[in-house]
């Protein structure tokens, strides 16, 4: 756990450096609660950055498991993998580059947990399309959902932010009232909503 812990540090520190955004510790934290509760088996990261939410989702799954993770920054992948190697699991992690919003429909197979922190205003569109390929009982994560506290205010955010604004309720409004999930919004960070999959419902 040492060098796992040493290894985050690191990365940690490569964001704030280079400008990217990673999970905030508190929002680490509860993913890895919520994926450490089901051990998923099977894992979809739509947005991988350097690799720093992989990582901590690699601590979590069951023996054998695996992490499928989209990218599109080709600069980011190769850091990533370096981080990923280092900390001796990138044989449990399946980096696929390109558009998540292409890639993910094409993908086969079922996921237990899905985590989404890639393009805010998409997140509707990715979870529309991997729909299909959810496991019973699989729970979608989704972080930065109340975008700057935007999202959850009357307040009309500027101009140029509106669209993700709008995109995002969007986003919060199905997975709140689509019977087939039951979801809870966590003001942590800049807001994190993990849905638990129902199931298909029988009309």
């Amino acid at each position: 756990m040492d060098k796992l812990s040493n290894i985050l540090s690191v990365m940690e520190d490569y964001a704030v450096k280079h400008g990217i955004p990673i999970l905030s510790k508190e929002n680490g934290k509860l993913l890895q609660e919520v994926a450490s509760a089901i051990q998923p088996a099977s894992v979809l990261e739509i947005g991988t950055a350097i690799g720093y939410s992989t990582l901590l989702l690699t601590a979590t799954i069951a023996s054998g498991g695996k992490i499928t993770t989209i990218e599109q920054n080709t600069e980011r992948i190769e850091i990533a993998r370096q981080f990923l190697s280092q900390a001796g699991v990138l044989n449990q992690v399946e980096i696929i580059a390109g558009d998540a919003g292409q890639i993910v429909s094409r993908l086969a197979g079922y996921f237990d947990l899905v985590f989404i922190d890639a393009a805010k205003g998409q997140y509707l569109d990715y979870l529309h399309k991997v729909m299909d390929k959810l496991s019973p009982g699989a729970v979608v994560i989704a972080d930065n959902v109340l975008f700057r506290g935007w999202v959850s205010d009357d307040k009309v955010p500027p101009k140029r932010f509106r669209t993700i604004v709008k995109r995002l309720r969007a986003y919060l409004d199905f997975v709140d009232s689509d019977p087939r999930f039951k979801t809870t919004i966590w003001h942590i960070g800049d807001g994190m909503a993990v849905s638990y999959y129902q199931g298909e419902t029988k009309t």
